[in-house]
C-alpha cells in the first residue's frame, strides 16, 4: 500500500462526524472514570453486588409470596418499586465514581486517591454484601449469621459509628 492508499484510508475513518465525537466523548470519560486498572475492576465488583442484590431480592420477595405470579399480583414486585431503588443505587455509585475521578486528579500521589477509591468501593460492596445476606435470610434461608456477622463487622472497620450513637442519645 502506497502513501495515497493509507491516506485514503485514514481519510475514511474521520468521514464520520458523530462516530469520531462520539469516540472522542467516551475515550475522555473512561479515562476519567478509569484513570488506573483498579477502578475498572471495583467498579465492575459493585455493578455485580448490586445485580446479585437486586436477584436476591427478588427471589425473597417470591419466597415470601410464595411464587412469582402471587408476588406480581399482589404488587409486592413491581417494576416502578425496583426502578426507583436501582436508579438511586446507580445515581449514588455514578456520584462516588465522579468524586473518585476528580479525586484521583486531585492529589499529588496517586496512591492516595486509589485508596480513596478502594474504601469508596469496598464500603458500596460491603453494604450490598449485607443486602444480599439481609435478602438471603428474608427468602428463608438459614446459617447466615456468621457471615452477617463478619461482614457488619469489616462494615464498623471502616465507618465511624460515633454519629449513630450521638443520634440514639
Amino acid at each position: 500500500m502506497d502513501s495515497n492508499g493509507i491516506g485514503s484510508y485514514i481519510s475514511k475513518l474521520f468521514e464520520n462526524y458523530i462516530l469520531v465525537a462520539l469516540s472522542v466523548i467516551v475515550a475522555f470519560l473512561y479515562r476519567f472514570f478509569f484513570p488506573e486498572e483498579q477502578y475498572l475492576y471495583g467498579t465492575l465488583a459493585v455493578l455485580g453486588m448490586m445485580a446479585l442484590d437486586l436477584i436476591t431480592k427478588l427471589y425473597a420477595i417470591k419466597k415470601q409470596a410464595g411464587g412469582w405470579r402471587k408476588s406480581i399480583a399482589s404488587c409486592k414486585i413491581s417494576s416502578q418499586l425496583f426502578f426507583k431503588g436501582t436508579i438511586d443505587k446507580l445515581i449514588v455509585f455514578g456520584v462516588m465514581l465522579i468524586i473518585c475521578g476528580f479525586a484521583y486528579r486531585l492529589t499529588i500521589l496517586s496512591q492516595v486517591a486509589i485508596w480513596f477509591t478502594q474504601v469508596v468501593f469496598t464500603l458500596m460492596f460491603l453494604r450490598d454484601a449485607l443486602s444480599i445476606i439481609e435478602n438471603l435470610r428474608d427468602a428463608g434461608i438459614k446459617s447466615l449469621g456468621l457471615f452477617e456477622k463478619v461482614v457488619r463487622k469489616k462494615m464498623s472497620e471502616y465507618v465511624d459509628n460515633n454519629d449513630d450513637e450521638e443520634a440514639k442519645g
